[in-house]
């Protein structure tokens, strides 16, 4: 054979060699992690349940509160994705981000579920008082009457199948709408799923937890450690729209809405004023968040809960015994 053919057929079969490597690489090459959210909205309050999907498996974290927008997020999840749905997680132990998980859990047989530690109890201890609250509200043929309860997570990440190389890690009993909340940060996408540390910006916030002063120096807390993170994207607990997410506004409207609490109302001391006024204060500082047709109205709520002579939400936590934010924050040394 001439030397000059052996070398051309030589460099022929390399190239094909190459191009088959190059092939293989790419048939294998790993996704990124990616987060879908989904806004239950209406009757589910417009709580925020978001979907990690990897290369192998998928996750949910929370699930509304009625039967009905359990089976539509359902629907949602196998439409979003063909990957395995392996397990759920619940942030906290609000009923909004749990109840009607047995009829999500319906359409997904074997999933896993689980909370962290001090939210799984207090979801056990609270479920049945939460079902009989929420069922003369919506119903008894639209909340689950055996609600399923979570699991004990305490580990401090974990990995989808497939996924090893980048974990999700529990960022657990930080405090944010009430105690003991877990934020779940994903380093490789700079994605923080923050519950409800963070409401969007087209909200009024759920305040009503807000018994001490530590529980609100200890949610801001939480807030100055999200901005610590710089997250590239930030996933509220509630908002209207699953648009125009980021790493700040979402969190800069809830810093801004917390400190005005702090200073302008909390720090004049309990019943100062009235539920009139503290209304029309937080409506004059944060404008246009009113929505005229909203199932619930919790600016209304704030202002009867803390107003002199208001009607008060009953508390099955002693949310008021929270007198020192130095132990809410025990992570921060």
């Amino acid at each position: 054979m001439p030397f000059n053919k052996f070398v051309s057929m030589l460099l022929c079969i390399c190239a094909l060699a190459i191009n088959g490597l190059a092939q293989v690489s790419n048939s294998t090459q790993k996704e990124p992690l990616r987060v879908e959210t989904y806004v239950n909205t209406d009757q589910a309050l417009d709580m925020v349940s978001s979907l990690v999907i990897g290369n192998e498996a998928a996750m949910i974290i929370d699930l509304p509160i009625t039967i009905g927008k359990a089976k539509e997020l359902a629907s949602w999840v196998k439409a979003t994705t063909d990957k395995p749905l392996a397990v759920a997680f619940t942030s906290h132990n609000h009923p909004d981000h749990y109840l009607g998980g047995a009829a999500f859990f319906e359409e997904f047989p074997g999933i896993l579920y689980y909370a962290n530690s001090r939210s799984a109890n207090e979801i056990r201890i609270d479920a049945p008082m939460k079902t009989q609250e929420w069922s003369e509200v919506f119903g008894e043929d639209n909340i689950v009457q055996n609600a399923s309860l979570p699991l004990t997570y305490d580990y401090s990440f974990f990995s989808l199948p497939g996924d090893e190389d980048s974990p999700v890690y529990l960022l657990e009993h930080l405090t944010g709408d009430t105690i003991d909340e877990t934020m779940f940060w994903i380093p490789s996408i700079q994605t923080l799923i923050a519950a409800d540390t963070v409401w969007s910006r087209d909200l009024h916030i759920w305040m009503a937890d807000l018994l001490t002063p530590a529980l609100t120096e200890s949610w801001i807390a939480t807030l100055d450690f999200i901005r610590s993170l710089q997250p590239s994207l930030i996933i509220p607990g509630h908002s209207l729209s699953n648009t125009g997410l980021d790493g700040s506004q979402d969190l800069n409207h809830s810093y801004s809405y917390l400190t005005f609490w702090q200073k302008q109302i909390e720090s004049r001391g309990p019943n100062y004023f009235t539920p009139r006024e503290i209304y029309d204060r937080f409506d004059s500082a944060f404008p246009g968040l009113i929505r005229p047709n909203a199932r619930f109205n919790r600016l209304n709520i704030t202002a009867e809960n803390f107003g002199r002579g208001g009607k008060r939400i009953v508390h099955h936590q002693p949310l008021s015994s929270f007198n020192d934010s130095t132990v809410l924050d025990a992570w921060n040394f």
